[in-house]
């Protein structure tokens, strides 16, 4: 009784952040890390959405005083120049922010609302 008593003063030290994978994807999010963690909270910058699919690698840090987990990003795939942004939505489908000041697309362009080009709206 006393060594259960002794290891329970001394809870599993976890890394401030490691890398697992997606194990539910949806409303909650559960990530495989030394066990498995449900509820996981998706935190991004203002303004990005994202979801993660099951079976994703993901980012996860420890925040606040209870250290709850959350997924924070992903490991990037293949190399981006610098000065450039791809932003994928899925293999093959993207937005390219160019060096140059020019913007590449990828995959099929839904446009919801009005489209200007050069300051020209665009009509169907």
């Amino acid at each position: 009784m006393w060594m259960a008593k002794r290891q329970g003063a001394f809870p599993l030290e976890e890394p401030g952040a490691e890398l697992g994978q997606v194990t539910l994807s949806g409303g909650p999010v559960g990530v495989a890390l030394a066990g498995e963690r449900r509820n996981v909270t998706v935190c991004l910058p203002g303004g990005y959405h994202w979801t993660p699919a099951r079976g994703d690698t993901v980012l996860v840090v420890k925040s606040g005083a209870e250290e709850a987990p959350c997924v924070v990003g992903s490991p990037q795939e293949g190399a981006v120049p610098p000065g450039e942004v791809w932003i994928s939505m899925a293999p093959g489908a993207g937005v390219r922010l160019k060096a140059d000041g020019s913007v590449l697309l990828q995959g099929r362009v839904e446009v919801s609302g009005s489209l200007a080009v050069n300051g020209e709206e665009v009509r169907p």
